[in-house]
């Protein structure tokens, strides 16, 4: 059970009398339906054990059970609670985070939070500094006065947080959007406003955009779809709350290129949502929406002009593809679709940078684990080419997907290589010749090199040989194959999986440098003050918390490891002097052997 599940049982076992499903919807700000299945979790538990929870339509829900039964639920909530703890926190943060971000107007008090939770004010305050550190990730900071606690910052940053926290909770919380709504619903007490709480809310904007979807005959794929969508929910929670945009700025925008279909798209959602919520949405707010229409990847997004500003998404791309095939030593430039496709993606990608709207990248964590050498150098690529035009750096989200179109790319090299095969046979020529046209019609990725006789094997260098097909066993240190000369169902399905590995260890190599003999200084720094002399900001590139590389091209090839001594954590910066960009990678390659043993 989660630990909403486990308040719920204990909130259960300390009420000795029926209670209606509203007052623990209220409690634990979640919808009927929810209640329900955490009911449904809870009799999974307490069932077996002879308790029972007696629901009575029109009155309300009760548990039963003997103080036998209730010491033995004791035991077993004792056991979840410990193994549930570090869950607990992070979920306890989470929702203070969204709490905090949904009643920017109001102050909250440490010892609130703390009788909310029922935990110590010593908790609550390790999660409010955890919640001020995540905060200024957003331009946002969490102001303490003698009234409390409240988050403080400008109304677009606020929304790009929420919109952040909602999708990234999403995945743990399938019902996150909903709770979001619950929450703001308790907080402000709005149980008579038939508005954002009511139940068909969300599908309200489903419907929106799926006329959407009609009207410009398209399919808004993810995470657009997840990010317009959170977009319009929060920006119409936060309009009734009173927190417009009134950043004239948004308006006098001289760069915006518009698109007048897109513009009437705009301008027709934002009435439909003026109308359902008896809201009025001013000219600030429907800028920043149609902003998020060209940045969800539409081909209407991009009225084409003479402007030098259109050409930035193909030169950004042409770059971006040529670094990369340097530092990987593979002709990106030759797969066919590449360009195109990646351009399709950098176009909108631009647009989000540029309005700073933020995007998440489900896969992220795995790209993380899986291709770390490839991810640092696409995101050291990426930095690259966003300094020479001028463009803020994209966030990791956005990295992960620029890698995810070049590893397509490897898997179609990989796949129009063909595989040399040579075809081996007691004697006769005949029966070879039979053996490798089978082989080649059934086969379009195998090249025939070679169809000799067993007997002349010894003269044959195999080293750069792929696949050896033979229909009789041999006397070799090479791994091979043996199959018929008519080539059955079964020969086919061994030569097939064997295809498949001679693939996965092509996938392996490809796009991979080694770090050589890459020497790396290690220096040590006690004095900030030092380190900020020798780098520039503009040149950092982060890697995760405290983990560092900053790059700066040259005539000389180095890598220095500065090490910051801090009180609490040590900080690495790891500073690559770089004259082309093979050297680059193979530093890049060394840095993730040094930081892996770290790690070990």
């Amino acid at each position: 059970m989660i630990k909403r599940q486990i308040d719920l049982l204990k909130k259960l076992i300390m009420e000795d009398s029926y209670k209606p499903m509203k007052y623990y919807c209220s409690m634990f700000a979640v919808s009927e339906k929810t209640i329900s299945k955490d009911l449904n979790e809870i009799e999974q538990t307490i069932n077996p054990l002879g308790i029972t929870i007696d629901r009575k339509c029109g009155v309300g829900i009760k548990l039963y059970c003997t103080s036998k039964q209730l010491d033995q639920l004791n035991n077993i909530l004792n056991k979840m609670e410990f193994s549930n703890n570090v869950d607990n926190i992070d979920e306890r943060r989470t929702e203070i985070f969204l709490t905090l971000l949904i009643n920017t107007n109001q102050f909250t008090t440490i010892q609130k939070l703390s009788d909310q939770y029922m935990v110590s004010r010593t908790s609550i305050i390790n999660d409010l500094n955890v919640i001020q550190e995540k905060l200024q990730n957003y331009n946002l900071e969490l102001t303490k006065t003698s009234k409390g606690t409240k988050v403080t910052g400008s109304e677009i940053n606020i929304r790009n947080a929420l919109v952040s926290i909602i999708k990234k909770s999403g995945k743990l919380y399938p019902d996150f959007i909903e709770k979001y709504q619950s929450l703001r619903h308790k907080e402000l007490k709005l149980d008579e406003m038939n508005t954002m709480i009511s139940k068909d809310s969300v599908t309200f904007f489903e419907n929106l955009l799926n006329e959407l979807e009609n009207k410009l005959k398209v399919v808004i794929n993810e995470p657009y779809y997840t990010n317009l969508l959170t977009h319009l929910i929060i920006m119409t929670n936060r309009i009734l709350d009173g927190n417009c945009i009134s950043d004239n700025v948004e308006r006098k925008d001289d760069t915006l290129t518009i698109n007048e279909k897109m513009k009437d798209c705009t301008i027709d959602l934002i009435r439909k949502i003026e109308k359902k919520f008896n809201i009025i949405i001013s000219d600030e707010e429907a800028v920043y929406v149609y902003k998020y229409l060209t940045s969800i990847g539409l081909k209407y997004n991009y009225p084409y002009s003479e402007k030098e500003s259109d050409l930035l998404p193909e030169n950004f791309t042409r770059d971006l593809i040529d670094i990369l095939s340097q530092m990987s030593g593979v002709n990106y430039s030759s797969v066919v679709g590449l360009f195109e496709k990646l351009m399709l993606h950098v176009k909108p990608m631009i647009n989000r940078t540029k309005y700073n709207i933020q995007i998440k990248n489900p896969l992220l964590s795995e790209f993380l684990r899986e291709f770390k050498d490839r991810f640092i150098m696409t995101k050291i690529a990426c930095h690259l080419v966003c300094k020479n035009y001028k463009i803020a750096m994209i966030n990791d989200s956005e990295v992960a997907y620029i890698l995810s179109y070049f590893l397509s790319a490897d898997e179609k090299i990989v796949k129009n290589l063909k595989i040399k095969t040579i075809v081996i046979c007691h004697s006769g020529y005949g029966t070879s010749q039979l053996l490798a046209t089978r082989l080649e019609k059934t086969f379009s990725n195998i090249e025939i090199v070679g169809v000799i006789t067993s007997n002349r094997l010894q003269g044959i260098d195999l080293n750069n040989i792929d696949l050896i097909v033979s229909t009789v066993s041999l006397d070799i240190k090479y791994p091979y194959l043996v199959a018929s000369a008519f080539l059955n169902e079964v020969d086919k399905k061994n030569i097939n999986n064997y295809i498949e590995t001679v693939f996965q260890n092509r996938r392996k190599v490809l796009g991979q440098t080694t770090a050589g003999d890459t020497p790396v200084e290690v220096v040590k720094i006690k004095d900030m003050k030092q380190i900020k002399k020798l780098i520039s900001k503009e040149n950092l590139i982060s890697l995760g918390e405290n983990i560092f590389i900053y790059i700066l091209s040259g005539k000389v090839n180095s890598v220095t490891e500065f090490i910051i001594l801090k009180e609490q954590k040590e900080k690495y910066i790891f500073s690559i002097a770089y004259s082309d960009y093979a050297y680059l990678s193979r530093a890049v390659r060394k840095i993730t052997e040094v930081l892996k043993r770290c790690e070990e």
